[in-house]
């Protein structure tokens, strides 16, 4: 395994996961409510685009943009862009309709469910944000670290 290839997505999906806060002072403002207001999913920037598009821009740097490495990291640039942008929007309405069903239950059956996401997913601009930094810290680290690439 190439280290850059396994290290620099980690590190870029890291620092994009921790400046969150930075940009949803909202939610984190609610860690008074059980700490259920805390982003797990979703959110500015998207954290799983920018590893994805770091893990892509590396293998296309080291491995070369026609490389077969190249070419499975696309697929799977397109498979976490599905997930982010549809598949956990999906997820998202069936979350909120459930919490409306069991916010019609008694009160003291309600807390028998946990509490349900109702914004799983991420927009459009929290997707673009995200490939952006992915892509910008992976050239920025590359840039400083070039010698050890081979």
């Amino acid at each position: 395994m190439s280290l850059p290839l396994f290290l620099i997505p980690m590190l870029v999906g890291l620092i994009t996961q921790g400046i969150k806060p930075f940009f949803n002072r909202k939610w984190y403002a609610r860690l008074g409510d059980k700490g259920r207001k805390i982003p797990r999913y979703g959110g500015m920037p998207s954290a799983h685009t920018a590893f994805i598009f770091s893990l892509a821009t590396t293998v296309g740097i080291v491995d070369g943009f026609t490389s077969g490495d190249f070419a499975i990291a696309a697929v799977l640039v397109v498979i976490v862009l599905d997930d982010a942008l549809r598949m956990r929007i999906f997820l998202s309405r069936y979350g909120a309709a459930l919490r409306r069903l069991i916010n019609k239950l008694p009160e003291n059956e309600r807390n028998l469910f946990p509490y349900l996401e109702s914004r799983l997913g991420h927009k459009p601009l929290e997707v673009i944000v995200g490939a952006l930094i992915g892509v910008i810290l992976t050239l920025l680290i590359l840039f400083f670290f070039h010698h050890h690439l081979r």
